[in-house]
């Protein structure tokens, strides 16, 4: 059984949802998740082939099943107790990223309600779904949080507002509040998605469009002056950070930092809120932030910077599932099954987060072993890297150490402790 550590991982991850699911309903969850994760897929015959050997049924057969119980799976349930796990591990300066993205249905016929959306990429309008996704980045691993897929096109839909409202809801349910500090990008700096930050009462930071031209957003200072965002700035910069590549470590530049204090009108009152201003060396234009946060010095100012740029973590994290795991190519018809499927995502990636974060915990033996398994195919260890090699090497202990007399191993594998507590005991 290749898979047998990954499943007794699985197993464990799965145990809070014993109240929720009946027994049915969690086994063929249980085997959808790991289908995803042993056959890097998001269709759903391919996830029936990876646990054909388990149900001893066909392939068409699980198909059937796979789909009709994925319908019924309350799968917001399940994502809001996991999130109020995750509880405990926000702190206010965790970052939360908020990334309005998109997949792309351009040539399917069928398929419920497929909608227009933007490619932000390639900057085309297309057809699809758009897809809301929140990420927590702890320990330079972005893990998803929630994953809110709707259409342009079905029936209920009013705005993107609103979607942004029905999302930001589960938070307010899992946590009583909003924790942490919370990202937005640059597409969200209109007035009614600040008024919806600023009512929930969040610690909120939005890149605001710097290319508007004669049209430029007015503000207020706290004098009551009214001036133009970009006409804030003067020539002398208030404090320095630097900016480092991930990829190129010689590659490192200067970027200089500006900070304003301003008046938003908020339901008639006036709120202090801070403008931040960032020009990194080389940049054809800087970056202005709004934020909820008091800011008063460099260091302030250079943790809004580099908090918002860490969003690259969440971002690479979200095109793996896109594109290794074919998530443009999910082939189901209606629109609510889809909607649950990339929930399950959400569940798989959680799992992932959990083993990466565990290993890497075990300090520099494991992280030099990671890289002799890779044997330079990578430059970084992704989460997927580590289930793999976590993989292979529990199937070579069993194949090479573990003599069963039996044609099949036991149930209850007592010689394999969860995750190597002691690295030691790997050989």
């Amino acid at each position: 059984m290749q898979n047998y550590q990954i499943s007794q991982e699985l197993h464990s991850f799965s145990k809070t949802f014993e109240r929720t699911l009946s027994k049915p309903q969690l086994g063929r969850l249980k085997e959808m998740m790991h289908g995803i994760i042993r056959g890097q897929e998001a269709n759903l015959s391919e996830m029936a082939r990876q646990n054909r050997r388990k149900a001893g049924k066909t392939v068409r057969k699980q198909v059937e099943q796979y789909g009709n119980m994925l319908e019924s799976f309350p799968m917001e349930e399940l994502l809001i107790q996991k999130l109020k796990g995750l509880r405990g591990d926000i702190s206010p300066d965790t970052p939360l990223y908020y990334d309005l993205v998109d997949i792309s249905k351009k040539h399917t016929k069928g398929f419920e309600d497929v909608g227009a959306t933007w490619d932000g990429s390639e900057g085309n309008p297309g057809r699809g779904y758009e897809i809301i996704d929140v990420s927590v980045l702890q320990k330079d691993c972005a893990t998803t949080l929630w994953r809110h897929l709707y259409s342009t096109a079905e029936e209920g839909y009013k705005s993107e507002l609103e979607e942004m409202r029905k999302m930001l809801t589960y938070f307010q349910i899992a946590w009583g509040g909003f924790l942490g500090s919370w990202y937005f990008d640059e597409g969200n700096d209109s007035n009614k998605k600040i008024e919806l930050c600023l009512s929930h009462e969040m610690t909120f930071t939005i890149r605001m469009n710097v290319n508007r031209g004669n049209q430029d957003r007015i503000i207020e200072l706290p004098d009551g002056e009214r001036v133009k965002m970009m006409e804030l700035w003067g020539e002398k910069a208030q404090g320095m950070t630097m900016w480092q590549s991930k990829r190129k470590k010689k590659d490192k530049r200067l970027v200089q930092l500006q900070w304003e204090k301003i008046v938003w009108k908020h339901k008639g009152k006036p709120v202090p809120l801070y403008l931040v201003w960032c020009h990194r060396e080389g940049d054809p234009r800087p970056a202005v932030f709004l934020t909820s946060r008091t800011i008063t010095d460099e260091e302030g100012a250079s943790l809004i910077y580099h908090g918002y740029f860490n969003r690259g973590k969440e971002e690479a994290g979200f095109k793996q599932d896109k594109f290794k795991l074919g998530m443009e190519k999910v082939q189901l018809r209606s629109l609510h099954k889809t909607k649950q499927l990339m929930k399950v995502y959400v569940l798989v990636d959680q799992l992932l987060s959990k083993i990466y974060l565990t290993i890497l915990e075990m300090g520099n033996f494991i992280y030099d072993l990671l890289k002799g398994f890779l044997k330079g195919t990578q430059r970084t260890i992704t989460k997927w890297a580590v289930a793999d090699w976590y993989d292979a090497l529990c199937y070579k202990m069993e194949r090479e150490f573990i003599r069963f007399k039996r044609r099949y191993p036991p149930g209850k594998a007592n010689s394999q402790p969860s995750l190597f507590t002691n690295p030691l005991q790997i050989w």
